[in-house]
């Protein structure tokens, strides 16, 4: 009798289907990982979103947008933000509307009469540096490569403004302050206030900048409870303005000391832009080439320029 012997692959077939095999995921790659950051992108959307519709709540109840950051100094002169004493910084916009993100208990344990930590070097009352130190991913973005749980850093910065010259700055001007934007320092700007109307306007923005505890050699670090320091080295901390391009500098708070860039621009870890909340709460997707100019005003609250002309 002839017995059938079921015939196996040879080593040449073999090698060929893990070739086919490796082609295909190669392939199908790329498109499962667009699909994985657009889902992100959108979760990143819906937490800007969010940030934004607490500023309009906060707007609701106390008739002003969030101050961009509270401090008590009382601040004279061209060089105004370098003339302040630490034990003077408090709140930021970020805490202020912790009861409008489902955060009331959080917001309940801060001292408000007491120092805010502006960076981990320059901390405050020894509750508020305690809070400060905690993570919350409310303010992180998905696609961020710098945000874990472990990490206290943010993704959104408020806009204080916009153009090509700050109000006052520090460290040889690469940190820059601007009172021409929707929240910047001790701001009480109404909705009413933006006269180039609240679709027109920046409020929040993505940001790759904040300064995370790997991004220096002595881990000094920002976060998203930072108060706004106003010492000679002064920094807005929570707060960016559209000076330069967005996502112009491409290092971020993960390997960089971006305390002298934080301040100037906008950016995120999305390929080709970034999200901005608008003033009236809507979200857009900011291409990285957009006109330098048209950032610049967009960023303004009151400049009375219609879209794409030039200060």
């Amino acid at each position: 009798m002839t017995r059938n012997r079921a015939r196996g692959f040879t080593l040449v077939e073999l090698l060929v289907v893990i070739a086919i095999i490796g082609v295909l995921v190669a392939l199908l790659l790329p498109a499962v990982q667009a699909a994985r950051e657009a889902a992100r992108r959108t979760q990143c959307s819906n937490k800007l979103r969010q940030l934004a519709l607490a500023c309009h709540n906060y707007h609701d109840t106390l008739l002003t947008l969030p101050s961009g950051g509270i401090n008590l100094s009382t601040l004279t002169g061209a060089n105004w933000c370098s003339t302040g004493a630490l034990e003077h910084t408090r709140a930021p916009w970020s805490v202020l509307i912790l009861p409008y993100i489902e955060e009331g208990n959080l917001y309940d344990k801060f001292k408000f009469g007491e120092q805010f930590t502006s960076s981990s070097n320059v901390p405050g009352s020894a509750t508020n540096d305690a809070l400060f130190k905690l993570n919350n991913p409310k303010f992180q973005c998905p696609s961020s490569a710098i945000s874990t749980r472990s990490t206290n850093n943010t993704d959104y910065f408020a806009v204080q403004g916009g153009g090509p010259t700050p109000d006052c700055s520090t460290q040889g001007g690469t940190r820059v302050f601007y009172k021409n934007g929707a929240m910047f320092w001790r701001s009480g700007i109404t909705l009413a206030a933006i006269t180039d109307g609240t679709s027109n306007t920046y409020l929040l923005g993505e940001t790759r900048y904040c300064l995370t505890p790997s991004g220096r050699p002595d881990g000094f670090h920002a976060g998203w409870a930072s108060g706004l320091k106003s010492d000679a080295y002064g920094a807005p901390m929570v707060l960016a303005a559209a000076k330069e391009q967005p996502n112009s500098i491409k290092q971020h708070g993960g390997n960089t000391d971006t305390l002298n860039i934080h301040s100037r621009l906008f950016g995120s870890f999305h390929p080709a832009g970034l999200h901005m909340a608008m003033a009236d709460g809507s979200v857009q997707f900011v291409s990285n080439n957009i006109s330098l100019a048209i950032h610049q005003q967009t960023a303004i609250r009151d400049d009375g320029l219609p879209i794409g002309e030039n200060n």
